[in-house]
């Protein structure tokens, strides 16, 4: 929509194909609070008319729903848009997401290769719908909002809730609170979804203890929803340069996928979209090139965010990389798990990558003594702000300095 909303300045007519059936009767009847009491207690996020995925569940800060790929539900759909419909486009963006099918499509159509990148580290979410209830502790009764990142290999697991509307009751022990819960594991350590039972036995093992007793005091509204889908998955467009197919375009998590550590998925498609209606605001390039200048600066963007998230995933003891080159090769690294000696060689983590593990790590504990340091991290998770201030020369010192003391007094001990 965002997209739309850009070329719209651009464009006599913009067409936006939707798979799902958004116009039933469902959604255009109840009220919002209708639509939410509905989808509290549905078996499956797909009952509604949003085929989607589980993560329709998840917390979303520009919420978005991923859908099926076109092709898959429409395979006929090319020659009816042409033949029945008369949709013609001269400029077209895949918003697909993270199934997009243009990787096979520009091979088995153009022959063309996209070098691509993938970290799979085993990560999974179990995410539902609950009433919180009171526990026997107050302080832990007035947190509505509650959330720590996993940090592997030390910390395997993590959780957020995340309170979405309040509530009528008559219960007594009830805080009147709907809230988003989701827990989520990496290194395949994943949150069961068989039962509830089975989740709280998993957060007493896995969890801290505030977390484990929130979670017994809570009473679930829907299912369990699960999804282990998960892995980062960066394509390469800019190295295609002008190789790179006229007017048609990658954008979000089509070009460039990754683990929302800070749920930072939905505005990364969004400077995407912003970027794309600067080069046609510069009023200055052929509709037919905008597509691989576009692929630069964009690509530019998402490197921001790859590296932001990735950084901690390449310490998962279990990773597996696969790379794709130009001319199609495929090698797979791989450490830990399954991989085998004899065909798996061991991922090699970039000399960059090493260095921010590091310097996250005592940027972390300087930042917990520093307002400002605090205050420019905040900057930088809510994308305020470039990353690069977080390494501006005084908070560089800073941060070296701290590390530097703490080798001494190991030497000296």
């Amino acid at each position: 929509m965002a997209t739309a909303a850009y070329l719209s300045k651009h464009f006599k007519r913009i067409t936006i194909i939707e798979s799902d059936d958004v116009l039933n009767d469902t959604f255009i009847e109840s009220t919002p609070a209708e639509l939410l009491n509905y989808h509290c207690r549905l078996e499956s996020p797909t009952s509604i008319g949003r085929s989607g995925v589980s993560q329709i569940y998840q917390i979303h800060i520009l919420a978005g729903e991923g859908f099926k790929i076109l092709k898959e539900l429409f395979p006929e759909l090319a020659d009816k848009l042409i033949t029945q419909y008369g949709v013609r486009g001269n400029f077209i963006v895949d918003c697909t997401g993270r199934n997009t099918s243009s990787l096979r499509w520009l091979k088995e159509n153009l022959n063309l290769i996209v070098p691509t990148v993938q970290l799979h580290f085993g990560c999974g979410y179990v995410t539902f719908i609950g009433e919180r209830f009171k526990t026997e502790d107050p302080l832990l009764d007035a947190i509505h909002l509650f959330g720590n990142n996993c940090n592997s290999p030390d910390k395997n697991t993590g959780r957020y809730i995340n309170p979405i509307r309040t509530i009528k009751t008559d219960d007594e022990n009830s805080l009147g609170v709907l809230s988003i819960i989701g827990v989520v594991g990496v290194n395949s350590e994943y949150p069961p979804n068989d039962s509830y039972e089975d989740l709280l036995e998993w957060a007493k093992e896995h969890t801290p203890s505030e977390c484990y007793t929130i979670l017994k005091s809570t009473k679930p509204c829907n299912s369990l929803i699960p999804y282990r889908r998960i892995f980062d998955d960066r394509k390469y467009v800019e190295l295609l340069g002008e190789k790179w197919p006229q007017s048609y375009i990658l954008l979000g998590d089509a070009m460039c996928k990754f683990n929302s550590r800070y749920a930072q998925g939905m505005t990364h498609a969004f400077r995407h979209a912003r970027e794309l209606g600067k080069i046609f605001d510069e009023h200055c390039h052929k509709l037919e090139d905008i597509s691989y200048i576009f692929n630069r600066p964009a690509s530019t963007i998402s490197e921001e965010y790859w590296i932001g998230s990735t950084t901690n995933d390449w310490k998962t003891p279990r990773l597996k990389l696969i790379t794709t080159d130009k001319t199609g090769e495929i090698r797979t690294y791989q450490r830990g798990g399954d991989s085998n000696p004899t065909k798996d060689l061991e991922p090699r983590v970039p000399l960059m990558i090493k260095f921010l593990q590091c310097y996250n790590y005592w940027f972390i504990r300087c930042a917990a003594k520093s307002g400002s340091l605090s205050t420019d991290l905040v900057h930088v998770v809510s994308q305020d702000c470039n990353p690069l201030i977080l390494m501006k020369p005084t908070t560089l010192l800073k941060v070296c300095y701290m590390a530097l003391i703490h080798q001494f007094r190991l030497s000296n001990n």
